[in-house]
């Protein structure tokens, strides 16, 4: 008589949780990974036309605003839903939102939280970007001819000693045209107790438009510099975070004005094309308006996208952080394979027929390789790869 309420408890929160998973947002991690991965595609490649390059740029490039969108979205949506144990009492068990209001035991089991927080972005995020890092850090080393530091890191790093420099290769992920983001999203994670606050006390939401102004402001950078993208993307993290918030009443005030979205777009996009100097700054601000877009057209189609689609999607969004990691891996050996296989540099020539197979060449070798490191490691594949 006692274990029926136990299973009807269990198989509620499984139904919960199941109806708590937002499928929309996976997905648009999913097509997230996929602009990421073509937008680094497009620039290995080499363009005879540079008008033509910035247009196929400013339509595919900059697919990290989304990345950044949805990492402020989730940061949001997770922060009420997990319970965390008081290390003082492990029995006990405290909701996220009473610790932050000050509840049952203050600002010790506070700190732990965020330490617990940061413990984890440590083993899942930063462990494997240290990881995937060290074969392009010793071929640079190496003086390989795949991997040779930016003219930037030479001229500010070059006279530094040996581990020096290794250790800037971390700080500014300035190897792998990727890297600069984890260096920035780790501020993120180091600012997440004020962030979680100012969820907490909705009211502060008004600094938004204060954000997207500094993101108008300060560009993103060319070189590898952390602070420079945390200013210049923090109203997209803080805008995810916003959206997440109030995406009860979003969503269907973006369904009903999706004319007047997708036209701010055009005019951002054409603004952005108009002032070359300075393509990102409105590149990021149309892109975050297009996130908006993006994340209602796949919540208002949820249930009548085909299978298919929400299957691909969700497994390459499953994958998204080792495919984030590796990709650049195998964009930088295509050349090399091109030379073996005698293709007289068609590959690295900017048309549709050579994007598309250096594209899917680019994705399904880093599928295949994170599918083979799950097969070998399990579980502990996420320390290796974030997945």
């Amino acid at each position: 008589m006692t274990t029926t309420p136990s299973i009807q408890t269990h198989a509620a929160i499984n139904v919960c949780k199941k109806a708590n998973f937002l499928y929309y947002i996976h997905n648009f991690r999913g097509f997230a990974i996929l602009a990421i991965v073509a937008h680094h595609v497009i620039i290995s490649l080499e363009w005879k036309n540079s008008g033509i390059e910035d247009i196929v740029l400013l339509l595919i490039g900059n697919g990290s605003v989304y990345f950044v969108f949805i990492a402020g979205f989730l940061f949001q949506f997770l922060s009420s839903k997990y319970e965390y144990k008081s290390y003082s009492s492990p029995k006990s068990v405290v909701r996220e939102e009473e610790v932050v209001r000050g509840f049952p035991c203050g600002k010790s089991l506070t700190i732990q939280i965020g330490l617990l927080y940061l413990f984890k972005k440590l083993q899942y995020v930063i462990a494997p970007y240290i990881l995937v890092s060290l074969p392009a850090i010793l071929l640079t080393v190496l003086e390989s001819s795949l991997f040779s530091a930016p003219d930037w890191f030479i001229t500010k790093f070059s006279g530094w000693p040996l581990a020096g420099q290794i250790v800037m290769y971390l700080l500014t992920g300035s190897l792998l045209s990727q890297f600069w983001f984890i260096p920035m999203i780790t501020i993120f994670y180091l600012v997440s107790p004020l962030l979680i606050w100012v969820d907490r006390h909705p009211r502060f939401y008004w600094i938004l438009p204060a954000l997207l102004v500094i993101t108008a402001i300060v560009p993103r950078p060319e070189e590898s510099n952390a602070i420079q993208s945390f200013l210049h993307f923090a109203s997209i993290y803080v805008g995810g975070m916003f959206c997440s918030h109030y995406r009860e009443k979003l969503l269907p005030l973006i369904q009903k004005r999706y004319l007047l979205f997708l036209s701010l777009v055009v005019l951002l996009s054409g603004l952005q094309y108009w002032f070359k100097p300075d393509l990102e700054t409105f590149n990021s601000l149309a892109k975050l308006v297009l996130s908006l877009l993006i994340m209602c057209f796949l919540w208002a189609k949820e249930s009548q996208l085909p299978q298919i689609f929400n299957r691909s999607m969700g497994f390459v969004a499953e994958l998204s952080f080792g495919i984030y990691f590796l990709h650049e891996y195998f964009i930088v050996l295509l050349p090399g394979v091109e030379k073996r296989l005698g293709l007289n540099n068609f590959p690295t020539k900017a048309n549709l027929l050579s994007f598309l197979l250096n594209y899917l060449v680019v994705l399904g070798a880093s599928i295949g390789t994170i599918l083979i490191i799950k097969k070998i490691l399990g579980k502990n594949s996420r320390f290796l790869v974030g997945c």
